[in-house]
């Protein structure tokens, strides 16, 4: 039983000896984190109203047929520049021009009608002339008769004859007075006929025009919907044009932007609203426009007031082309803040409490700042309250810091205050 503890002591002491003999362990020194610092960008800042806005093409028309018929194929090719009222398409004229002709002839034919209805006017009334003529040779007649009858000069058969010769004049004169009338009715049939005529042949003449199926605005013109040799029917859909130069975004604002905008005297007829616009994959809003119309009114609904810019879009634009139907970002300057504070936005640390910032100060110890922060600008971010423009701010090396914990400057990284206008 002794022996086990005899050879533990024994252990034990041959150990203690061997470990005196060491070298002892040498101290290790721990340095400061090394990061490395900026100072707060000093420089005017705009604020924007940015938005999401659809793009629309300022005109578009859909060429249709206004005539049935045979239709030919479309004459310019596809994404080609066209001009208002130049050919896209011929549907077959054929029956259109028999339709013009025979619409022709019954215009003739109802001219012929009236020359006709003209003459016959004039012969009656060339016979009114003879017919009074004769009843007033008829009346005097029967007036020295009717003398004579009572006087008894002549027999009751000599008066009779007189007085049926005075009262057939007078039927005759009433008979192409009748006839007269008749006359004028059938000029007014032969006209009406004439205007009907006039009528049909214009619009025959129109419907051989609207063969000819042309371009309602200036414009590129997009696929053909329908295929050469198709039966079209009037008011079918043959291709579209779009004009895009220039185009529309449109876009909606909070009905305070525009009470804000109206206080302001920022918003009136003659003061414009610039506009800026971004596609997917700007880095910046590149293009420039104006609001050119209001909603009349706000959405109940929304809250909100329906807008409308305009932006010049060349083809040829260095800038890059708008196409219509593009979902796009564009901002509007609501205000400008006079030098405003910028660091980068990866010097940004968010907790529970709110947005914070590390700086280094005299004893060059990091220190935690909690701060108020606004808009975004080229990957710097402003800071509205807790920093000053002397403060160094830390954006690299922030995973070893922590408050009250000395750190070293990288020297050749460290910037310095700027100031801009």
């Amino acid at each position: 039983m002794m022996r086990p503890i005899l050879y533990s002591n024994l252990f034990f002491l041959a150990f203690t000896i061997i470990s005196g003999c060491q070298p002892p362990v040498p101290k290790v020194e721990i340095l400061p984190p090394t990061v490395t610092t900026v100072t707060p960008e000093v420089k005017n800042v705009s604020i924007y109203l940015t938005e999401n806005a659809t793009l629309e093409a300022a005109e578009q028309a859909t060429a249709r047929s206004r005539v049935q018929g045979i239709v030919g194929p479309m004459l310019p090719k596809l994404d080609q520049d066209v001009k208002k009222n130049d050919l896209l398409f011929n549907i077959a004229p054929e029956e259109y021009i028999a339709k013009l002709n025979a619409a022709s002839a019954t215009l003739e034919s109802a001219k012929a009608t009236v020359k006709e209805a003209d003459a016959q006017l004039l012969v009656s009334e060339q016979n009114i002339v003879a017919s009074i003529a004769e009843m007033n040779a008829a009346e005097a007649e029967f007036i020295r008769m009717s003398k004579l009858h009572v006087s008894k000069a002549v027999s009751d058969s000599e008066f009779d004859k007189a007085k049926a010769e005075n009262d057939i004049a007078i039927a005759a004169v009433s008979a192409a007075k009748a006839k007269k009338e008749t006359s004028k009715a059938s000029i007014l049939v032969a006209l009406a006929q004439v205007s009907k005529a006039s009528a049909d042949l214009e619009q025959a003449q129109l419907n051989l025009d609207w063969t000819n199926i042309t371009a309602p605005i200036d414009g590129r013109v997009g696929k053909p919907m329908i295929k050469s040799g198709n039966l079209v029917e009037i008011g079918d859909e043959l291709v579209e044009i779009i004009n895009s130069e220039p185009i529309w975004a449109n876009f909606n604002v909070r009905e305070s932007f525009i009470l804000e905008r109206n206080r302001s005297g920022k918003l009136g007829k003659k003061i414009e609203i610039e506009v800026e616009l971004q596609r997917s994959g700007d880095k910046d809003f590149p293009f420039k426009g104006v609001v050119d119309f209001f909603d009349p009114k706000v959405d109940p609904n929304t809250g909100t007031l329906a807008l409308r810019a305009v932006f010049q879009n060349p083809r040829n634009s260095p800038l890059g082309i708008l196409l219509p139907g593009f979902f796009v970002r564009v901002r509007v300057e609501i205000d400008q803040l006079d030098n405003a504070l910028l660091i980068p936005e990866k010097a940004i640390n968010r907790d529970q409490t709110g947005n914070f910032v590390f700086v280094v100060d005299q004893e060059r110890k990091a220190q935690r700042i909690t701060v108020e922060t606004g808009t975004t600008q080229d990957g710097l971010i402003v800071v509205t309250s807790g920093l000053s423009a002397t403060d160094k701010v830390i954006v690299e090396g922030l995973q070893r810091v922590r408050p009250g914990i000395e750190v070293r400057e990288s020297k050749t990284e460290t910037k310095s205050v700027k100031k801009t206008n």
